[in-house]
């Protein structure tokens, strides 16, 4: 006898065979695609799969891509485009894995690594940097020519990635952020075609707008000229967080442009730290209204941003994340709930805004978050269920006094993320992907769709 439990139970299962179908390539399709390109094919069961499919954080290593392409060239990302229009296969990019959403891997769409694609070459003030450039060993090539880029510290962060999503880092305020630097990108569009765009509504949209549109192949930065740097730490206890937290919120975002300072919160105590591009004693002074005791220096540019980066080569690690935008000055109250917040196990990690940063309005790039004083960055690394309550907890004391996320501090159990992360600009961004990409392609975690 058939139940009325049994027909749920079969409705259900057969419900779900669709997605387990289409997430598993049929054979004729893995080699239609391995005869396409020349970079390798890696699917369930090769060597080399397992290494090839996981990502900068452990959170994601129970994802498995139905296969990960490892192109060589921008002719493999072409093939490898045509092959999923041909076979209607959804694509996502990867070119260092460390997006926090686990936004360049998939359960579903097959993984295009770019990693190959690490070219840095110099030329008349033009930096062109391949998707899978590492940030460390950009800094030491144009630093060897006496020039740099705004860009993050991580060494081992790829340039596709941080550029599409906007690009905050301790040159920030002076420079701008990676995006507000690029001059034009080589592309591959969801037809195929291989194409240079250095302007137009899909130029906006790569500026900020992530990884839904095009597949990168190459990024043309402005440079500046830079030789030396000096950088400054202070530490405070944890009785003297609040006075910390509101000296920095009242100098940090209004500060001479050349100077980009930092603060963390933990439970222990606070950090003020950051980088000027000028000379340690203007620094000493800049600085004062910062109290505390300041550690300064200086050094070539170069070794700077060592120091920022620590570890040439960080380990995998398991972390959650989350971020939120303040736009005024917090009140007693508001630095109560941000203490609060460094009180769950979390950190924060406040970046001051404003001088370049601030310069764009907001519908200039598809980063939106043009009149923000500083970002909030929301961090844990422990256990990914201990990590994700400590962040929710901690963000949930700090939202009434902030709104919006940094798409590249991207959180994947947020609420309305795109939203968040793109803002005024979402509508836009949405107009541009029905335009390049009607067929949805591209699609990282948390895209727009």
């Amino acid at each position: 006898m058939i139940t009325r439990r049994d027909l749920i139970a079969r409705g259900a299962a057969a419900m779900l065979l669709p997605a387990l179908g289409e997430a598993a390539l049929p054979k004729d399709r893995i080699r239609a695609l391995r005869g396409a390109v020349r970079g390798r094919v890696l699917t369930p069961g090769d060597s080399g799969y397992n290494g090839a499919r996981v990502v900068f954080n452990t959170r994601w290593d129970g994802v498995k891509p139905p296969a990960v392409v490892q192109v060589r060239d921008s002719a493999d990302v072409r093939a490898v485009v045509q092959w999923a229009d041909r076979y209607d296969v959804p694509l996502v990019a990867r070119s260092g894995g460390h997006g926090y959403s686990g936004n360049s891997t998939s359960d579903s769409a097959v993984v295009v690594d770019l990693d190959r694609l690490d070219a840095i070459r110099y030329s008349d003030g033009i930096a062109t940097l391949g998707p899978g450039a590492r940030l460390g060993d950009v800094y030491s090539r144009l630093a060897a020519r006496g020039v740099t880029i705004p860009a993050g510290s991580c060494p081992t962060v790829a340039v596709g990635g941080l550029v599409l999503g906007g690009g905050m880092g301790l040159a920030g305020r002076a420079m701008g952020l990676t995006c507000d630097r690029v001059r034009s990108f080589d592309i591959v569009d969801a037809e195929g075609r291989r194409r240079r765009v250095d302007d137009g509504e899909l130029f906006w949209a790569l500026r900020g707008g992530g990884g839904s549109f095009a597949i990168v192949t190459a990024v043309r930065l402005r440079t500046r000229s830079v030789s030396t740097a000096a950088f400054f730490r202070i530490s405070y206890s944890r009785a003297a967080r609040d006075e910390a937290l509101a000296r920095w919120d009242a100098f940090a975002p209004k500060a001479p442009s050349d100077l980009t300072a930092i603060l963390t919160l933990t439970s222990d105590g606070a950090t003020a730290f950051g980088q000027y591009l000028g000379g340690a004693n203007a620094l000493s002074s800049l600085i004062r209204p910062l109290g505390g005791t300041p550690t300064v220096g200086s050094a070539d540019y170069l070794t700077v941003q060592r120091r920022w980066a620590g570890d040439d080569s960080p380990p995998r690690s398991a972390f959650a994340a989350s971020s939120i935008y303040v736009t005024k000055r917090l009140s007693a109250n508001g630095r109560k709930a941000f203490l609060a917040a460094a009180d769950t196990g979390a950190t924060l990690i406040l970046d001051a805004y404003g001088g370049a940063i601030n310069r764009p309005d907001r519908d200039d790039t598809a980063f939106p978050h043009r009149r923000a004083r500083f970002s909030v960055q929301v961090l844990s690394y422990a256990a990914i269920p201990t990590a994700r309550q400590r962040v929710k907890s901690a963000r949930s004391r700090i939202a009434p006094y902030g709104g919006g996320a940094y798409a590249n501090y991207a959180d994947p159990d947020l609420s309305g993320a795109t939203r968040s992360y793109y803002g005024a600009n979402l509508e836009r961004l949405r107009r541009v992907k029905r335009d390049v990409d009607p067929a949805n392609r591209f699609r990282p975690r948390q895209g727009i769709r």
